[in-house]
């Protein structure tokens, strides 16, 4: 981590304006300025470069996000409206966790409805995205402080930050693949070479969250669940040069799920 800055001389720029620019968001008569600076301040070239090191070092692996925690008791009874009927099926197929997520959404996403979402949620939650109907995988995006569940369509934008979770009924070997709109197939978990093991559970997060990139359009995840730590370098190969066929490994189950990445509004 680079500790935050105490002091610097007088007319150092300051770290929130090598925050700025390394975002691309200075003006191009501020954006020359300050590089023109950098050209002739060793200490602020230092600074920077220890900047720009540090983003990059958390965009290839971010930390996992704060998931909202499970309640201690069960929650009371409420009386939803007719509008609202179809989240009790949301939570009870979901679990505690999910049900609080979903009541302490922290704002409305963009794009689909609430209700719209929560019909996405409570259909991937029943499993029929997965072959062989054992293995499931989800997400949270981080907006604004808070994190609000995603489901299968949801719209993200360049720079939102993800945390996948998986669901699983046995121990066995997951990992979890892309293919993006350029159809550039990835592997967003693990960072080794191998499927990684896990343990049985609903709704566990991913160790790492991932930070999306520029590129626009659909983009679909493959979560792979298998009873042995499959070589994962042949399978995103596969996936890249035909994304219409996805993959399936032998002792593998596998779940799909797809967003769609537009340009921030």
């Amino acid at each position: 981590m680079i500790p935050f800055e105490r002091s610097r001389p007088e007319g150092c720029p300051s770290d929130l304006r090598f925050d700025r620019l390394l975002a691309g968001e200075l003006a191009p008569a501020e954006e020359q300025a300050t590089r023109a600076h950098l050209d002739g301040c060793g200490r602020c070239a230092a600074r920077f470069a220890a900047l720009e090191a540090a983003r990059a070092a958390f965009l290839a692996d971010p930390p996992p996000l704060r998931l909202p925690a499970p309640p201690r008791t069960p929650a009371p009874a409420v009386r939803w409206s007719r509008a609202r009927a179809l989240v009790p099926a949301v939570t009870a197929a979901l679990g505690a966790a999910a049900v609080l997520a979903l009541v302490l959404r922290t704002r409305p996403p963009a794009g689909p409805t609430g209700d719209d979402r929560g019909a996405r949620v409570a259909q991937a939650a029943q499993g029929t995205r997965t072959k062989g109907g054992d293995g499931r995988i989800g997400f949270y995006v981080a907006r604004g402080e808070g994190a609000v569940p995603g489901g299968p369509g949801e719209v993200v934008h360049p720079g939102d930050r993800l945390q996948f979770t998986y669901a699983a009924a046995e121990a066995g070997y997951f990992a979890l693949l892309s293919v993006d709109g350029a159809r550039k197939a990835s592997i967003y978990f693990p960072a080794g070479a191998a499927a990684a093991p896990i343990q049985a559970g609903e709704e566990v997060p991913l160790p790492s969250s991932v930070v999306l990139d520029e590129t626009l359009g659909p983009e679909t995840l493959y979560g792979l669940f298998c009873s042995a730590p499959v070589d994962l370098e042949p399978i995103r190969a596969a996936l890249e040069s035909a994304p219409e066929r996805p993959p399936a490994p032998a002792g593998c189950r596998v779940d799909r799920l797809q967003i769609d990445k537009r340009a921030a509004p």
